[in-house]
């Protein structure tokens, strides 16, 4: 049998019958009078030694396969999802039809799927193009402010509902407030509990990273007032998420006005199976990094110059790495904070 397992020429038999003529190894084993063990080791060997060499192409013709893999091991990422770098609005679509077609593999009736607020999460319902039975999108903060209501994640909530099908659910509550004992009476309304009660029971979440600068959606929304804008000075703040401001490392015990905010508690994302985070620009490399650092998010949907850029500084932040701080003071449960 080891005779017949490095005969090339039975191995150029064997591979032209079942990769070119589609005939199986069952019935390539009856014609051959060999076994069908024999077959398969005939096959492997051929691959060995170069006679077969199998090209791989991506249905969606995807070209950042490597730079994807490539995230995924520097990151430990369940799954990095790379577009092109395209201008303006036009790099948010490419996001958002790269974020639908990927809740499309992965959702099920019945998921509960959380949706944060953000411009970028918004182009994804066009690209819905398959429903699903009893899905409920669920706000994981509250709304209002100054910014645009098409941003808002209510109204997020609603698009995405329509279009892969379901029911949304609304949060009607600011999304922070000045007072901490303000907090702690909105949690007591049924209408706010009914929404929050559901995060404990989530099977994916979709979040925007903002970069937690001044130029930051949420720092333009009116809930931060010129006192709290000043605290935030000179403090390491690299990015949010869900209205939660964190620094290089993920910790989010670097601002108390964190606590304020109605909303989810990014620590939870850290038990979700899909917790996807969409953010494109090179700009946000550093918010993205530490995003990841925290363990908000398992699963990255970026554009190409971004992704490059996290390589690129992936050695210079080892070289002056500090322990990841776990933040496990505000990694509570949302109902020990009334």
């Amino acid at each position: 049998m080891k005779k017949i397992v490095n005969d090339e020429r039975m191995m150029l038999r064997v591979c032209d019958l079942y990769y070119n003529r589609d005939v199986s190894q069952s019935d390539i084993a009856r014609l051959m009078d060999l076994s069908r063990p024999t077959v398969a080791k005939l096959l492997q060997r051929a691959r060995q030694k170069g006679i077969v060499k199998i090209l791989i192409c991506d249905p969606q013709e995807r070209s950042h396969s490597q730079l994807e893999r490539r995230l995924e091991k520097t990151f430990k990422l369940q799954e990095v999802i790379v577009v092109d770098t395209l201008e303006g609005s036009r790099q948010k679509d490419a996001l958002g039809r790269a974020a639908a077609n990927y809740l499309k593999a992965i959702l099920k009736d019945h998921y509960m799927i959380g949706v944060a607020m953000g411009t970028s999460l918004r182009y994804i319902a066009p690209y819905a193009t398959r429903q699903f039975q009893g899905l409920t999108f669920v706000p994981l903060v509250g709304g209002g402010g100054e910014v645009d209501i098409t941003q808002n994640a209510n109204n997020v909530v609603e698009l995405l509902a329509k279009a892969f099908g379901g029911e949304g659910l609304h949060l009607y509550a600011p999304a922070m407030v000045s007072r901490r004992q303000t907090k702690r009476e909105l949690l007591k309304e049924e209408s706010v509990r009914r929404v929050m009660d559901r995060y404990s029971h989530l099977d994916v979440v979709m979040v925007g990273i903002g970069t937690g600068d001044e130029q930051s959606t949420i720092l333009k929304s009116g809930y931060y007032s010129e006192e709290m804008k000043e605290q935030l000075r000179g403090r390491e703040i690299c990015g949010d998420i869900c209205m939660r401001l964190f620094d290089k490392n993920g910790d989010l015990g670097v601002f108390a006005g964190n606590k304020q905010v109605i909303g989810i508690e990014p620590g939870k994302f850290r038990h979700i199976p899909y917790a996807i985070g969409i953010a494109g620009g090179v700009y946000k490399a550093e918010a993205i990094r530490g995003a990841i650092r925290g363990r908000f998010i398992n699963v990255l949907i970026t554009d190409e110059m971004c992704a490059e850029e996290l390589c690129r500084r992936q050695a210079d932040w080892e070289e002056k790495a500090e322990p990841a701080k776990k933040g496990e003071e505000e990694c509570i449960p949302e109902k020990q904070e009334l």
